[in-house]
């Protein structure tokens, strides 16, 4: 299954295998150069497409199983550097080459396009968001991961990592515009005007302190 969104400056296609994740192939409509986000299982339509551009980069969003586990496939077509959040690099293979800083504010530049990486915490503790901007008279583009789904955060393995990822989307991508869109490591699509309203009737209650597992806005 592949979506594509077409902009002025890039082309976003999303690919949907293993549990039900999304994997995204990215690439600059002048060079034809790309990246791809995610390599879920069974990514042999995402290396089908990827084949067409020049792959210049693999950005892994975090460390889970069903992230990574069409990685070895992926890597073995694409001998490219590879970007995870540093408490998350134990996932991939000792092979990979792990060395693009995708530290909190970096910046991966593709063709024309460029992807900022927003360290987010929570989810896992090396879970990464990257930020599309090709332009200022682009709507700008988030993959969030398993970070921030419509409706609800990631799955959180304690009350402490749930606090982790509310102040991570607070501190840093719920403060994107609004008109950002949001593309999830499962599922549909959001922006983050209508992400910021539902959190907000979520914020509007206590914090029930043994709150974790996955939390819904509502």
């Amino acid at each position: 299954m592949s979506l594509v969104f077409t902009g002025k400056y890039w082309s976003i296609q999303r690919f949907v295998s293993g549990f039900a994740n999304n994997a995204y192939l990215v690439t600059c409509t002048r060079t034809g150069k790309s990246l791809i986000i995610d390599t879920p299982d069974n990514p042999s339509e995402l290396i089908d497409a990827a084949r067409s551009t020049t792959i210049e980069a693999i950005l892994i969003t975090h460390g889970h199983q069903d992230h990574v586990e069409g990685f070895g496939d992926v890597a073995s077509e694409f001998a490219v550097p590879v970007g995870i959040g540093a408490d998350d690099k134990s996932s991939l293979p000792d092979s990979a080459d792990a060395s693009i800083d995708v530290s909190a504010g970096k910046r991966i530049s593709v063709g024309d396009i460029t992807v900022r990486a927003i360290a987010t915490p929570g989810h896992t503790p090396g879970s990464t968001c990257y930020v599309l901007a090709a332009g200022s008279d682009e709507t700008p583009h988030v993959f969030t991961g398993d970070t921030l789904f419509p409706g609800g955060p990631g799955r959180s393995s304690s009350p402490a990592a749930l606090k982790q990822i509310l102040e991570s989307l607070e501190s840093h991508i719920f403060t994107l515009p609004e008109q950002t869109s949001v593309l999830p490591g499962h599922g549909e699509f959001t922006s983050i005007g209508e992400s910021k309203r539902e959190y907000s009737v979520f914020a509007a209650k206590p914090l029930d302190p043994d709150l974790s597992g996955d939390v819904t806005w509502a």
